[in-house]
């Protein structure tokens, strides 16, 4: 018989265990500054990137003397300049006003290899403007402006809503999979039995593929939880296969012991004795 008290303790554990790796994903707000001189840079709206993605970023610039946006008959020239996690200069684009899309964008188009890995990236723009000053003595004018990136699986910031309906989910998911494990030990049928270690199982698995998915989507440095998450996802995949050969054989076995069992005692034997003999006719398992 198992002792009780040990397997709350057990289930107690798992619960604390995940609960904690749960928590250890936050949300995280993104950086930015920004600063102008003479020349206003008006920044993409966006911080975070899938990796590998391909993104456009579109600038608008603007005389903050007179709030006219800068054209192809303007004389400038902007510089852009990507930053990697670690601080290196990983790509840089020169745009000049015969580069304008759409009559005011300037376009600069990083390719997928600037973001082939997670973490912090920032950009900084720089632009000059030839004789577009409106107060006399004073012609040229200058701008700069930069911004924090974020890159990780799903290119999306973790928002404390979306962290809350994972942590609620996950805690809903525990207490099925708690009482499942509970069940187990309670029920004394087999078919209960059978029953409840699938339901079991398979919460397993939609918990770890959730664990997985959650910390390799949102994380922007160490992805070392997905990594285990995802280990003990494939594991529980791979058991299935055996352990559905091991259930039709228990099946099996189940029905036919029951059935010899029950001739046993049609015959006259009584449920001790049947039990005994249907036992050693099985091999011995029972």
């Amino acid at each position: 018989m198992y002792n009780r008290k040990y397997i709350f303790g057990y289930i107690c554990l798992i619960i604390v265990l995940m609960m904690s790796m749960i928590n250890l994903v936050e949300a995280k707000d993104p950086k930015t500054s920004t600063g102008e001189n003479n020349l206003e840079i008006k920044i993409p709206d966006r911080d975070f990137f899938a990796i590998g993605e391909v993104y456009e970023f579109a600038f608008h610039v603007s005389n903050q003397e007179n709030g006219v946006a800068l054209t192809s008959t303007d004389t400038f020239f902007c510089d852009f300049h990507l930053y990697g996690s670690g601080g290196n200069h990983i790509w840089t684009s020169r745009q000049t006003q015969a580069d304008l899309q759409h009559l005011y964008d300037l376009e600069f188009v990083p390719n997928a290899n600037n973001f082939s890995e997670r973490g912090e990236y920032y950009f900084n723009m720089y632009c000059e403007c030839d004789d577009c000053s409106i107060i006399a003595d004073f012609n040229d004018l200058g701008g700069f402006s930069e911004n924090g990136l974020f890159v990780n699986g799903f290119g999306e910031e973790l928002t404390e809503a979306n962290a809350s309906i994972f942590n609620y989910s996950m805690v809903f998911l525990m207490i099925l999979f708690v009482l499942t494990l509970v069940g187990l030990f309670m029920v004394e049928h087999y078919i209960g039995k059978f029953v409840l270690y699938w339901i079991a199982h398979g919460l397993f698995i939609i918990g770890t593929f959730s664990m997985w998915q959650f910390n390799w989507g949102y994380a922007i440095a160490y992805t070392g939880l997905a990594g285990i998450w995802k280990v003990l996802f494939y594991v529980s995949i791979t058991a299935v296969f055996p352990m559905i050969i091991l259930s039709m054989a228990w099946i099996f076995y189940i029905h036919a012991f029951n059935e010899h069992f029950q001739k046993l005692v049609d015959k006259g034997e009584d449920p001790e004795t049947a039990f005994s003999m249907a036992g050693k006719k099985a091999g011995g398992c029972v």
